[in-house]
């Protein structure tokens, strides 16, 4: 039996939720920014690049991903933005935010206590509608630090409503100190690396236009990786952020050959820059080439007057799923630079039945 997503049309009936508006963010670009830019802390994740990014991301995996993301409107006017969205895997249909776990809804500064906790039932009412309709036997959701203190409504009605939480860890680095207070919490061995002769090369920002530079930069990571991992759909969304002061890339030119021997692409909000790709020449590992492009990225983010520095993911050994040995490495080179570490909440939920409706 083949499985195929909806259409949007059919997908808002599938929906509808009584006393609710909201309009989906592909139709209204305008209002799900003009929302954003009223939150208290935008998260990277909940920009529109960063959504159109992961599903150009998961569309080259050959995966089937309609974007649901949702404008929430109360009282007439855009309150939250929810990214969703349904795709299949496995001849199942799956709810997701383009691909990863579903993120909450993020509220405006003004939205009342009293209309967040609504508008999460309702929200947790339509993932209710949309289980049953379409055969969704369960789901997952993340929340990680965006500025908040407790535990959101989301969490708090989900649990009520029979999910079970893991949590899990992520880095960050606080970027509201002075640079001198910044490198006081870098690892101890970091200190003198980002200071360490670097003569050979030329560190670099790019964040005007320039294809030539963001080929090669391309053409390094394809190098390094050994196989074509991303799509050329993907690395021109990132090109664009560049282009659109979402974004920018740290990279070291040698002086000699000219060659690009590493570089880090950064994306960033107005409260939030994320560390989205590298690549490094792996004949200079030695050299401490990954030290230094993200001192000069920690530079820039608070040039850009980003209160945060969100890293990544830190996994520990009794976790699950077990992180790879890879990961494991990657998260200790980057916990060196980190300030903080902050939980993150996963929330999965196994409906009772696809025909049966929760409390």
């Amino acid at each position: 039996m083949i499985t195929l997503i909806p259409n949007l049309e059919n997908i808002k009936k599938l929906m509808k939720v009584n006393n609710f508006s909201f309009n989906f963010r592909t139709e209204m670009p305008k209002f799900w920014d003009e929302a954003l830019n009223k939150v208290n802390y935008i998260p990277v994740m909940y920009s529109s690049s960063s959504i159109e990014y992961q599903l150009a991301y998961q569309k080259s995996h050959g995966t089937v991903c309609q974007d649901i993301s949702l404008v929430i409107d109360w009282g007439s006017k855009p309150v939250a933005v929810w990214p969703l969205s349904l795709s299949i895997k496995s001849n199942k249909i799956e709810l997701s935010s383009q691909g990863m776990p579903v993120q909450p809804p993020l509220f405006v500064k003004l939205c009342p206590e009293s209309s967040r906790k609504r508008i999460s039932k309702y929200c947790l009412d339509i993932i209710d509608n949309l289980s049953k309709e379409l055969n969704i036997d369960s789901w997952k959701s993340s929340e990680s630090f965006n500025f908040s203190i407790g535990f959101s409504e989301w969490h708090i009605l989900s649990m009520s409503r029979g999910a079970f939480c893991s949590t899990y860890h992520e880095l960050f680095l606080n970027l509201e100190s002075c640079m001198d207070e910044i490198k006081k919490n870098f690892r101890k061995s970091y200190k003198s690396l980002i200071n360490s002769d670097m003569s050979d090369w030329t560190i670099k920002v790019l964040d005007v236009e320039n294809k030539s530079v963001w080929n090669q930069f391309k053409e390094l990571h394809h190098k390094v990786s050994g196989k074509k991992t991303r799509s050329d759909d993907t690395w021109e969304i990132h090109y664009n952020d560049i282009l659109n002061g979402h974004g920018f890339l740290v990279y070291l030119l040698h002086n000699n050959s000219g060659k690009m021997d590493g570089g880090g692409f950064f994306n960033f909000t107005r409260d939030e820059g994320l560390y989205a790709v590298g690549a490094y020449n792996r004949d200079l590992f030695h050299k401490p080439i990954g030290h230094v492009i993200q001192y000069r990225a920690i530079q820039e983010l608070k040039k850009r007057g980003i209160i945060w520095y969100k890293l990544g993911a830190r996994p520990y050994f009794t976790e699950e799923p077990r992180a790879t040995e890879k990961e494991f490495s990657i998260s200790d080179f980057k916990q060196g630079f980190a300030s903080h570490i902050f939980p993150k909440f996963i929330l999965y939920k196994k409906n009772k039945s696809i025909t049966e409706k929760l409390i």
